[in-house]
């Protein structure tokens, strides 16, 4: 069936349209192969914009556009979102950068309109490959893992069972109560009864994880070898710090490790980066994992106590019991024919996602984790793995339009 395919132009004021010559575009994209309407508007992602979009789409029972505008950073969710409300699957529509990467940095207009063509040309050429993607979303687990039975660790778990959230409380030592001083030590001895008193609250003592992967909502963390595995939607890290000489310290023994598999980058120092110093001082770049006491970095007793309160807050508003959070459409995928079971991708995985099957001697993936990142495609020495929506035939075929 011949392929409708629709080319928006969008002027985005005098940013693109008067820097290039749209109309000329315009008028040569309705002749490429599959385009059956191509025109230009003033500012697609404005109301208007985005209601003549759709309107258009259905109209002309478009199923492909591209979207000749600015960058998809800035607004491809936006159009993404357009192309679904009007009845077209949203990875049918593919983004034509012209405006950083033609406008802004090209200063002759009779240049960048050619220039603008090729990149309209090889987004036309790529989208007649595009499949359509289906999403699907899987409902978050409102349960908490905290790391660390010191006062914060105890004092995050106690407000989380406040709100009847089922928690697990890991402690590498043999009993709760962290490091603590003459001054802290009575506290402490507090917290641990009123947590072995909450039957919302599992303790595990003498334990750490071993391996964790997953994402927000859907944390997988295996504690010990002989232990089922425990599922959680967020993790709380209040592993504490040691003092290593007067005035300095350094993260608590192991940290280091739960950090690389959580993904969770370090400073120069070895304590966690936040998402924001001043506006998520708690929480870490990585969705759902948050941060208590010492783990940050040193604190006094009531910074970490206010901390924790924290943290135990932020779960409290973002781990919503019955949220789905989408999953990532756009995953990669291992050919078992062309699979060697080398297992390079799995050493450049950020996310766990894939796994080998000893049986087959293949590697595979996991499409609930993966995160469609691409790694694996670019490490694979056999080219076995397949990003989807990034396929060898459509970048191919886009590079191809863009040297023609």
């Amino acid at each position: 069936m011949p392929v409708r395919t629709g080319v928006f132009i969008c002027s985005c004021g005098p940013n693109v349209g008067g820097r290039m010559d749209i109309e000329r575009i315009a008028a040569e994209a309705a002749g490429m192969t599959g385009v059956v309407l191509a025109e230009t508007f003033g500012l697609l992602c404005s109301p208007k914009g985005k209601q003549y979009l759709a309107e258009k789409i259905r109209e002309n029972r478009l199923d492909r556009v591209v979207i000749a505008a600015c960058s998809p950073r800035e607004h491809e969710a936006t159009f993404m979102q357009v192309c679904e409300s009007a009845g077209l699957n949203p990875f049918m529509m593919e983004m034509a950068n012209i405006r950083e990467q033609v406008a802004w940095v090209t200063s002759d207009p009779q240049a960048a309109t050619r220039k603008a063509l090729r990149v309209v040309t090889a987004a036309v050429d790529r989208i007649d490959r595009h499949i359509p993607l289906q999403k699907t979303s899987i409902v978050c687990n409102p349960e908490v893992m905290v790391v660390g039975g010191g006062i914060a660790g105890m004092t995050a778990s106690l407000l989380l069972a406040d709100a009847d959230r089922r928690v697990t409380l890991l402690e590498r030592s043999v009993e709760l109560g962290g490091l603590t001083d003459a001054e802290t030590a009575g506290k402490a001895r507090e917290l641990a009864v009123l947590v072995s008193r909450r039957d919302e609250i599992t303790v595990l003592t003498g334990s750490e994880p071993r391996e964790i992967v997953g994402f927000f909502g859907n944390f997988i963390v295996s504690v010990d070898d002989d232990q089922d595995v425990i599922r959680v939607g967020s993790i709380v890290l209040a592993t504490g710090c040691r003092w290593n000489g007067p005035g300095t310290a350094e993260p608590a023994e192991g940290f280091a490790d739960i950090a690389r598999m959580l993904r969770v980058p370090l400073d120069e120092t070895g304590f966690p980066g936040r998402e924001h110093d001043s506006l998520a001082p708690v929480s870490t770049p990585i969705d759902g994992i948050h941060l208590a006491g010492c783990a940050g970095g040193p604190c006094s007793l009531e910074e970490a106590v206010r901390s924790a309160e924290a943290a135990a807050g932020t779960i409290l508003s973002t781990l919503v019991p019955g949220r789905e959070v989408e999953t990532e459409p756009r995953t990669s995928v291992i050919s078992e024919t062309l699979c060697r079971g080398c297992r390079t991708c799995m050493d450049v995985c950020g996310f766990g996602a894939i796994s080998f099957d000893s049986e087959r001697n293949v590697c595979t993936v996991n499409g609930v984790l993966c995160k469609g990142c691409g790694n694996c495609a670019a490490a694979c020495p056999s080219g076995a793995v397949r990003s989807m929506h990034f396929t060898p035939d459509q970048l191919r075929y886009q590079m191809t339009g863009a040297l023609r």
